[in-house]
């Protein structure tokens, strides 16, 4: 942990705007994220917010939250080239938010039903 403080901290310090107490505190709370146990969850956490940050993916989950699609009907509905689709559908997939079901030759997608998707739908209904 790191026990000095930066010259910016210790000028708030000084003016009575941060007290050392306050800040040995939040340096205590802070040392747990680097355990194992949270970076695994922040790097989870991270992959989930990455994958809603694009608007292609949004609406790729809102589509698949209907039915199962297979990604030439995602391709259609969204104008979008077949690499791009399977780009967008990786990550998703890489960040729990669906899940594949192959049959035959066809790869098929359907939404996993989570708080994020629920929340999701909730912020973009209208």
């Amino acid at each position: 942990m790191k026990e000095q403080a930066t010259k910016s901290v210790q000028r708030l310090i000084e003016l009575g705007i941060c007290q050392p107490a306050d800040i040995k505190k939040a340096m205590v709370e802070a040392e747990k994220f680097s355990s194992q146990e949270y970076s695994a969850r922040i790097r989870k956490a991270e992959r989930l917010l990455g994958a809603l940050g694009d608007p292609n993916r949004i609406k790729i989950l809102l589509l698949l939250s209907e039915r199962e699609m297979c990604v030439c009907e995602l391709e259609s509905a969204l104008g979008l080239a077949q690499p791009t689709a399977s780009h967008h559908l990786g990550i998703l997939e890489q960040a729990e938010l669906v899940e594949r079901n192959k049959k035959e030759r066809w790869v098929f997608y359907k939404a996993r039903e989570t708080p994020a998707m629920r929340l999701l739908r909730e912020m973009v209904s209208t």
